[in-house]
């Protein structure tokens, strides 16, 4: 028969061996949280809405000097899109929590409009009956000062499911809270959006913090759907990828300018679809002038231009140029990347529940020079 004091004992020892376990999967978690060695303490996730990759390819990149600047460092011009569907909103929740919008583990989320409040379902959370996390959670309880800067209102998405009343707790000490997009902006307007997101990053630069920014620039966009993805001289397209060059070039410019920035900020710019089929639209999502859009990451210091499939050929498959599915078992680079792509230049782990790019085994930079 056991004596009292040997349970006691035992007792004693279960409990300090359970707060032991506790402590050590706290501390694991912890340090899976806390930011691995990186130079850079800034990223900038760009979308350019409606962007066909044809701009960032010869001969008319030659006309936009900030996108031949960004394809000095590791990119490709046949990237994907989500492979269901080429609208905007769906693409770019995918970009956001690395998730493609199909299956039990997708995000869901379908619709292309201004959504209900978030009192009335206008949370990417309601659909799927789940939390979905996303760049700004991992950005956000890491200690970064995160912001949005979107050219359409529709992304106030985005600020209704991860703002302080529909934010997921902050699980990690210190605790940030829930609101995790500190800045959020909407504006049509390049220039200004690019104002704002200066003061952002210069200003947390100023404190020590680092960010993440999420840039939504929409004028390619714009002119598409009013007068066609057309690329020939003097179209309203054309007008609206210079107006987006030089919003990019002054972004560059700052960065090259500031020497607290200079090789400390990394540019990682995709597009939610291209455009044309049908001419003023993009909604057929098996038309390669839709599906086909650039993937680039840019950091400026000490990279070698470099095609991404050329140095993912064991994890990525480049598909064929009007390829929307394929057999391979490999996938094709997608928008879906960006977000984990992003926490990876920062030295961050994966979104929680993300699919794409979950592993952060996207190769993002050649071999330097010697």
């Amino acid at each position: 028969m056991w004596s009292l004091s040997l349970l006691a004992s035992m007792t004693i020892l279960v409990a300090a061996l359970f707060l032991f376990s506790t402590f050590n999967q706290s501390a694991a978690s912890t340090a899976a949280q806390a930011p691995a060695e990186t130079s850079i303490d800034h990223v900038i996730l760009i979308s350019v809405d409606g962007l066909r990759p044809e701009a960032m390819l010869p001969p008319l990149v030659d006309q936009h000097p900030a996108m031949k600047q960004l394809t000095q460092g590791a990119w490709t011009a046949q990237a994907r899109c989500d492979p269901d569907i080429s609208i905007t909103l769906p693409n770019h929740v995918g970009m956001i929590t690395g998730r493609l919008v199909a299956g039990e583990l997708g995000h869901g989320w379908v619709g292309n409009t201004d959504p209900p409040s978030r009192t009335m379902g206008g949370t990417l959370h309601l659909k799927p009956g789940h939390y979905i996390s996303s760049v700004f959670d991992v950005a956000h309880d890491a200690g970064l000062q995160t912001a949005l800067i979107s050219g359409k209102w529709k992304f106030v998405l985005f600020e209704q499911s991860y703002g302080e009343d529909a934010g997921g707790p902050d699980t990690f000490a210190p605790n940030y809270g829930k609101d995790k997009i500190d800045c959020f902006v909407c504006s049509p307007k390049p220039v200004e959006q690019v104002q704002q997101l200066a003061a952002f990053i210069q200003g947390a630069s100023d404190r020590n913090k680092k960010t993440f920014t999420f840039l939504h620039l929409a004028p390619s966009d714009f002119a598409g759907h009013a007068s066609g993805w057309d690329l020939s001289d003097g179209s309203p397209y054309r007008h609206a990828l210079l107006d987006i060059d030089h919003a990019l070039g002054l972004i560059l410019s700052k960065i090259n300018d500031s020497p607290t920035l200079k090789g400390r900020v990394a540019i990682v710019l995709t597009a939610d679809h291209a455009g044309g089929v049908p001419f003023l639209n993009h909604l057929e999502p098996d038309a390669p002038v839709n599906f086909t859009i650039p993937f680039v990451v840019w950091s400026g210091v000490n990279q070698t231009p470099v095609d991404l499939y050329s140095i993912n050929t064991t994890s990525r498959h480049c598909p064929a140029v009007n390829e929307r599915f394929s057999d391979n078992p490999l996938p094709p680079i997608r928008n879906a990347e960006a977000g984990n792509t992003c926490l990876m230049l920062l030295g961050l782990p994966a979104i929680p529940g993300s699919t794409v790019n979950a592993r952060q085994d996207l190769l993002v930079a050649a071999p330097l020079k010697k």
